[in-house]
């Protein structure tokens, strides 16, 4: 369960809207189901599917839990990721760009299968539009056509699976 706060929902409203949009009808075995969701003045809540191991993140983070993903692992890790974001942009209509993915929002199931998670700031890609926005992800992190032209592209989530300065999913899992 994911709970947003009032003050979060107030200063963010369309990151909760935007979440619920891009997993409302994605049905993908490395996509996190999202079974539900409420919102109300104190609270917005977002009830998914749970997922035993938790992040990427937090493994890799732990010494003896990390020692666990040995490479075969780890390939099929990044498989089921680019296999997710494959699907959001070639089944999904529209596309779907998640713009900030790392090891922090990869949960792994008691099989260490890749579920792709936290799409507050994903883009639903409008056909035949530029699909222009400001600025979003982590900041010194963002694909550099992205920057430079501040139009989404799927090649957006290419460039960040591979950026090895921060805790992206190819650094992190194949470089530790």
């Amino acid at each position: 369960m994911k709970r947003l706060h009032s003050s979060f929902e107030n200063t963010h409203p369309k990151s909760f809207m935007n979440e619920v949009r891009a997993l409302i009808g994605i049905k993908h075995r490395n996509i996190v189901n999202l079974y539900g969701y409420c919102s109300n003045a104190q609270n917005s809540l977002l009830v998914y599917e749970y997922v035993d191991r938790g992040s990427l993140s937090t493994i890799l983070s732990n010494e003896v839990e990390s020692k666990k993903l040995d490479w075969l692992k780890r390939v099929n890790i990044i498989k089921g990721v680019a296999l997710a974001l494959s699907y959001m942009q070639q089944d999904c209509s529209p596309p779907i760009v998640h713009r900030d993915i790392s090891s922090i929002d990869v949960l792994l199931d008691y099989e260490y299968e890749a579920r792709v998670s936290d799409f507050g700031i994903a883009k639903l890609l409008k056909p035949d539009l530029s699909n222009c926005t400001a600025l979003a992800g982590t900041y010194g992190h963002v694909a550099p056509e992205l920057a430079y032209t501040m139009k989404v592209t799927k090649l957006c989530d290419v460039y960040i699976i591979g950026d090895n300065k921060r805790k992206s999913i190819l650094g992190n899992t194949l470089l530790c």
